[in-house]
């Protein structure tokens, strides 16, 4: 058989990048890795489809390891490597697969077999994981190699860029980068809220300039950018409604909106370059603009839920 080109290829969801992340730094120093965000040369100019199915088949890598939470293998390109996955796994009967669960409430695949063997990542974490697929590499005829000076030279200089870049993008520098992201989430949740609007008896009010926006119906919620030193995002919850623009709602005295809840998110960036978020304290939890959009919006549905059942 031809040595695969790689020792293990890397299925994931954006989200869980930083996992990925981590397994890569640590598995590159002695076996090839095929890893997305750090193979973008390698895709470029193929056909994106193929590129991304072809490290996840036999022929090409030893060892596939997926990172499964839901929906991996129904997101748009995890669906390709799944796809990719399961046509080897016909082949070898799971043996060169090695799955690794994230969370304990996502329902498995049901094409994977009760009886494989699977890596509970939360019990383990990341070192023992990396022991596991280095033992299995090695099962497989693999070998660990020493890595060379100039191997060594170059992970080192891929992630001083990353972490270059990212920290301006958290800087006033790099407020052109998150701009669009923050107008590609105000935009979101205005489609978001029509759609709700269509089945929804009251409307969701819905207002919007450059660094805010404002949802409400008998509560509201408000999003706003603020850009001093650095960008944040501040989502603030109300139990009542509040003025929208240059309109004035009046009030009995103490008995106006309070604020219920406050929640902050800073701008993030994937070793894939993407520019999305991570909630304050927890920036190992990638949210693209997309996906905040819905968390907001959900946030929003859920205060109006506690206003109905007269919680404040």
């Amino acid at each position: 058989m031809t040595k695969p080109k790689y020792d293990v290829a890397i299925s994931f969801l954006s989200a869980d990048e930083p996992i990925a992340a981590a397994l890569h730094n640590a598995l590159s120093n002695g076996l090839e890795v095929f890893f997305y965000p750090r193979s973008q040369e390698v895709l470029a100019g193929k056909d994106g489809l193929e590129a991304m199915r072809a490290p996840f088949l036999l022929e090409e890598s030893r060892i596939v390891v997926v990172l499964y939470r839901d929906p991996w293998g129904e997101t748009p390109w995890t669906g390709v490597e799944a796809l990719a996955i399961k046509d080897r796994c016909l082949k070898d009967r799971f043996q060169s697969l090695i799955f690794m669960t994230l969370d304990k409430t996502s329902a498995l695949p049901t094409w994977l077999p009760l009886t494989h063997v699977r890596f509970n990542y939360a019990d383990y974490g990341p070192e023992q994981a990396v022991g596991v697929i280095k033992a299995r590499v090695q099962e497989t005829g693999g070998i660990i190699a020493v890595p060379t000076a100039a191997r060594r030279a170059e992970l080192s200089r891929i992630e001083t860029e990353y972490v270059l870049e990212r920290s301006r993008l958290q800087s006033p520098f790099g407020r052109e980068m998150v701009n669009p992201a923050i107008q590609e989430l105000f935009t979101k949740i205005r489609e978001i809220s029509t759609e709700i609007n269509a089945t929804r008896p009251a409307p969701i009010q819905f207002a919007s300039d450059v660094l805010q926006c404002h949802l409400r119906d008998r509560v509201s919620l408000t999003v706003r950018a603020t850009q001093l030193a650095e960008t944040k995002l501040v989502v603030r919850q109300y139990s009542k409604r509040i003025a929208m623009g240059p309109e004035i709602l009046h009030y009995v005295p103490n008995e106006g909106p309070q604020l219920v809840n406050e929640t902050t998110f800073l701008p993030e960036m994937t070793r894939a370059r993407e520019i999305g978020w991570s909630e304050e304290g927890q920036p190992s939890k990638f949210l693209s603009s997309s996906a905040l959009a819905n968390l907001i919006v959900n946030q929003f549905t859920d205060l109006t839920a506690r206003r109905e059942r007269g919680e404040f």
